[in-house]
């Protein structure tokens, strides 16, 4: 058994149990296991490429109102200055887009939080059986809970307070018991039932986190391609920006006017659709240039 498997077992020990008495147990971790396996690896390569699209998008949206900005103003102080010199300086926002794009567990935890995998379908009709039997076991439950409510309302109503503010142990005693025999045994139930759930989806977004970690590691594990072309993308895109920021100085724009056109570039459906591309296409040959035996890995 995996860590990760006795984790999630301790943690919802009593959904655990309740699975095991059911029968139900084996047969949900095989079925969570199998829908993960065959999990389209292209998928996952296209949202690594969705992913860093996105940081590049939003980390040069604040290189272009920040960097770009005094840039301009050096600009206008100095009059011109040496487009190397520009390249070179040290962008803190770039920096830290260079230190995420390049990280594993960054890239990974990213992709989990994404829409593409908080709706992710899987088609089972092993879990959408044991669903239903839940549901069916759900309005067993809160009937037996509506009928013990009444029970125990009638029972207090019918009470004969003849010396009222008075209070003794059998009376608290029969009142416990009166609480734990109506309610507590179902609502039990109850959080047995929630603790099931709760496990089973745990131990899928666990799961699918391994897989997306396991399909892109060995892309950003790449470092002399991964690293290279992150670089390459970021350099060339400031170089880019840098040169259409100086061209509309010389021709006397303002900063705003400059700004105003290069955000609308960068969120383009032109820009998106480009980029895209190219980031898929790359990664897509990393990861299917992979040596052989990475593939056999667990």
């Amino acid at each position: 058994m995996s860590q990760l498997l006795k984790e999630l077992e301790e943690k919802y020990r009593p959904g655990v149990e309740l699975l095991k008495e059911k029968g139900y147990y084996e047969q949900t971790i095989s079925e969570v296991y199998y829908l993960i396996k065959y999990l389209d690896a292209n998928w996952v390569v296209r949202l690594l490429s969705e992913n860093l699209f996105s940081d590049i998008q939003g980390v040069f949206s604040l290189f272009i109102r920040e960097e770009l900005k005094d840039i301009y103003h050096d600009l206008e102080v100095a009059g011109d200055l040496p487009l190397n010199d520009l390249l070179n300086r040290n962008y803190v926002n770039l920096e830290i887009l260079l230190k995420c794009a390049t990280s594993l567990n960054y890239q990974v935890k990213s992709i989990m939080k994404t829409p593409d995998v908080r709706n992710l379908k899987f088609k089972s009709r092993f879990l959408e059986i044991i669903s239903r039997k839940f549901n069916g076991e759900i309005q067993s439950y809160f009937k037996i809970l509506q009928e013990n409510y009444k029970k125990y309302f009638r029972k207090k109503f019918t009470f004969d307070f003849k010396e009222k503010n008075i209070v003794s142990l059998q009376c608290l005693r029969n009142l416990a018991s009166d609480y734990d025999m109506n309610f507590i045994s179902e609502v039990l139930h109850f959080q047995a039932l929630s603790a099931a759930i709760h496990f089973v989806k745990d131990l899928f977004m666990k799961e699918l986190e391994n897989k997306v970690n396991q399909q892109i590691q060995p892309i950003v594990n790449h470092h002399h391609k991964f690293n290279k072309l992150i670089i390459y993308f970021i350099n060339d895109l400031k170089r880019s920006f840098i040169q259409s920021l100086i061209q509309q100085f010389r021709k006397g724009k303002n900063f705003d006017w400059i700004k105003s056109g290069l955000e609308e570039y960068i969120h383009s459906e032109r820009f998106a659709r480009l980029l895209k591309k190219v980031i898929f296409q790359t990664f897509s040959i990393i990861h299917t240039s992979r040596p052989r035996a990475e593939f056999q890995q667990k």
